[in-house]
């Protein structure tokens, strides 16, 4: 969108553009039925469903919602393509060209099993992957340039994003920097039970026999998973630095690029935007900003708090399961026109 490149806008543009949409455009398919009937109240629980900070909305992250359902990658597929990038990119500019684009290819390829009719009448089915490949070059490129070109790790970071916002985060910090940062969950051993009757407990010790050998076998076959996933993720993984601006770009969502119109933004200078982070670099001994060790900047306490509260990378679903949309309200005016709406609330004063 012209008026916000940057990919972010107010909440209350967001909301008008998307009734604009659904009021004056009747007929011309631009949104689907079940849109079509949506008041202003439900894209505003739109907009705050997808609303991060800042009283903005990410149009492209809307865009990508809307457009589910697609593969949602691993972290090592994040990885593998972002290194696949990389070497496309031979002059290090952080950005690739279309063509350039389709030969390194994302984590998933247009559709192969699609079933070709035998009769020339019939329509050729619709290659719904192929279709979102080109949606994405458009969605990330900068149709300025010439030709247009598409930062790749912007990109990627917009598909870290996971249903578990915590991990999304973990996800975006592996792409920035290029190496997987795995998130340390807590173990909790299980309770032993000191108090077992003694009948009980030798029925208990045949059984328990039997279920370690089973358990010996199954442990062996995961043992050997486990480790062919360790060996492939070892070339991505180490105990790397991390960088301020690298830091930054993840949390990209700092006031300045907040909103291209955020009527605040001519009057902060950049120590505003990221004095919080400033001072954790300089809480860990990094006087002069210069890149610390990953793990030492994920045990700094605003840190901790800030990955366990961040929504920035939540994956949201716009539709159910059942196709609904489930952040529409429900009201007794629920399948009525806005103006069957309005005649029942005037009624209501007399």
């Amino acid at each position: 969108m012209v008026m916000a490149p940057e990919g972010l806008m107010p909440t209350k543009t967001f909301t008008d553009i998307i009734f604009d949409l659904v009021t004056l455009n009747l007929g011309s398919n631009m949104l689907p039925d079940t849109w079509m009937h949506l008041s202003i109240y439900d894209l505003q629980s739109l907009a705050s469903l997808l609303t991060v900070e800042s009283d903005t909305v990410d149009w492209r992250r809307f865009l990508l919602a809307a457009a589910q359902p697609w593969p949602m990658p691993s972290v090592m597929e994040l990885l593998e393509t972002l290194q696949r990038f990389q070497a496309m990119d031979i002059e290090g500019s952080g950005f690739v060209t279309q063509e350039e684009y389709e030969q390194a290819g994302l984590w998933f390829k247009e559709s192969e099993d699609l079933v070709i009719p035998e009769s020339p009448t019939e329509p050729l089915p619709f290659n719904r992957q192929e279709h979102l490949l080109k949606f994405i070059f458009t969605l990330f490129s900068d149709p300025e340039k010439d030709p247009p070109q598409l930062n790749y790790t912007e990109m990627l970071l917009y598909f870290a994003s996971n249903p578990d916002a915590i991990e999304g985060v973990y996800q975006a910090l592996s792409v920035a920097t290029g190496t997987q940062i795995k998130r340390k969950k807590d173990k909790f051993s299980t309770i032993p039970r000191l108090f077992t009757p003694s009948a009980e407990r030798l029925i208990a010790s045949d059984a328990h026999d039997d279920l370690v050998e089973e358990e010996a076998g199954e442990e062996t076959e995961d043992e050997d998973e486990d480790k062919e996933k360790e060996d492939e993720a070892e070339s991505f993984t180490n105990e790397g630095n991390i960088s301020l601006a690298t830091l930054l770009r993840v949390f990209r969502h700092e006031t300045n690029k907040a909103a291209d119109n955020h009527r605040f933004s001519g009057y902060l200078t950049a120590e505003d935007n990221y004095e919080h982070f400033i001072k954790v670099y300089k809480d860990l001994g990094s006087e002069a900003l210069e890149p610390i060790p990953v793990a030492l900047l994920l045990k700094h306490p605003f840190m901790q708090d800030l990955i366990n509260n961040y929504q920035g990378y939540k994956l949201h679903t716009i539709y159910g399961t059942d196709g609904t949309l489930p952040w529409v309200r429900v009201s007794h005016l629920a399948g009525l026109s806005k103006w069957s709406a309005l005649m029942i609330v005037l009624k209501g004063f007399k």
